[in-house]
């Protein structure tokens, strides 16, 4: 039997496929769940060119920071079970003296009651379903200096407004012990290190989605650090597949940064 939750994704995922636009989200940010009140920050660069020519390429500061704020039984799927209060902020922007100005829109956070069963690590679920959304039982959350909004979608997508890292089936394990670059004071992590690739293409646009990322079992939530870069490549409706050119490269390096506990919500809901 299919489950209600998964209809809903796979339908959201159909629309997508049919406007071919870059929709599919992904449940990469998170690979297991640590003790509750753990947080985990990020901090890197965004850059974006105008193909492989360009010599002057725009770029911004990057923070992201994932807590788990909470812990309820709450009924998901026809059933009471264990749940996590998540919540992801990011922020993008020029950085100052005083850290990263995001602007009226470049601070985006998330609180979000997740199943604690729905997250694995792992690119498909127990069903087989890829995991290209996060399953929410609820939701709230601010973009820029918005007010804040109730989340009315079953799942929570992270790319591309929240990552560029998306969700890649069959990812390639490159080494099952390696080191990456952090910037964990006195700390060395052991992970995984993953690639993975992902194309969405209409008949005039195509992006190509080429990740390399790190998955700790040492570091809360999993990942250690991330480089993606998305191209996006465009050609005439009625051209053939070979006139595609490259008109945008986004360029994203997060590394992991600082772990602490008794981490408290940041996002007033009540």
């Amino acid at each position: 039997m299919v489950r209600p939750t998964h209809l809903a994704i796979a339908a959201t995922l159909c629309l997508a496929n049919m406007f071919g636009s870059a929709f599919v989200a992904a449940q990469s940010l998170i690979f297991h769940l640590p003790a509750d009140g753990t947080a985990v920050e990020y901090v890197g660069t965004l850059s974006q060119s105008n193909g492989p020519d360009d010599q002057a390429p725009l770029s911004w500061m990057c923070e992201l920071s994932i807590k788990s704020v909470g812990q309820e039984q709450a009924e998901f799927e026809g059933k009471l079970q264990p749940c996590r209060w998540l919540e992801i902020k990011s922020l993008t922007g020029k950085e100052t003296a005083a850290g990263i100005d995001p602007g009226p829109v470049g601070a985006r956070i998330y609180k979000v009651l997740v199943p604690e069963s729905k997250i694995v690590d792992d690119w498909k679920d127990e069903d087989g379903i890829p995991n290209e959304m996060m399953p929410i039982v609820r939701g709230f959350r601010r973009l820029g200096e918005e007010e804040v909004q109730p989340i009315t979608t079953p799942a929570l997508r992270f790319y591309p407004t929240i990552s560029l890292l998306s969700s890649y089936i069959e990812p390639e394990v490159v080494a099952t012990t390696d080191t990456p670059e952090t910037l964990l004071q006195g700390q060395s992590i052991t992970a995984r290190r993953m690639k993975g690739k992902m194309v969405m293409e209409s008949q005039r646009t195509r992006s190509t989605n080429e990740a390399e990322y790190w998955v700790s079992k040492d570091v809360p939530f999993g990942l250690a650090r991330w480089i993606v870069t998305v191209t996006t490549d465009e050609k005439d409706s009625a051209a053939p597949v070979s006139e595609f050119k490259p008109v945008t490269i986004k360029k994203v390096d997060m590394k992991l940064r600082r772990i602490r506990d008794n981490a408290e919500s940041e996002l007033v809901t009540e």
